[in-house]
C-alpha cells in the first residue's frame, strides 16, 4: 500500500520582493504535524511569514536549509498522510 504524500511548495507571497529566505523550521523530520500549524518561517524583504503545514501527517522531508534563498514554487517539505 502506497502512502499518500503532500508537498509544501513556496507560494507567491505577493510582497513586492523576489528574495525569500528560509529562517527556521518548527518541526523536525519524523515529527507529526497538524494541518495549519507553523511549519517553516521565511523572510521576504522586511516581512517574516509563517508557512503552515498543508495537511496533518508525518514530516518526512525538509527540502531546504535555514538561510537558503528560495524561489516561488520550490519544494520545501513533504508530509506523509497518516
Amino acid at each position: 500500500m502506497t502512502q499518500q504524500r503532500i508537498e509544501l511548495r513556496l507560494p507567491d507571497l505577493d510582497l513586492g520582493t523576489t528574495i525569500v529566505t528560509a529562517c527556521s523550521w518548527h518541526a523536525a523530520v519524523g515529527a507529526r504535524v497538524v494541518e495549519g500549524d507553523r511549519l517553516l518561517e521565511v523572510l521576504a524583504g522586511e516581512v517574516t511569514v509563517d508557512l503552515p503545514a498543508p495537511a496533518s501527517g508525518k514530516l518526512i522531508e525538509r527540502s531546504v536549509e535555514v538561510d537558503e534563498q528560495l524561489r516561488v514554487g520550490q519544494l520545501l517539505a513533504v508530509i506523509e498522510l497518516l
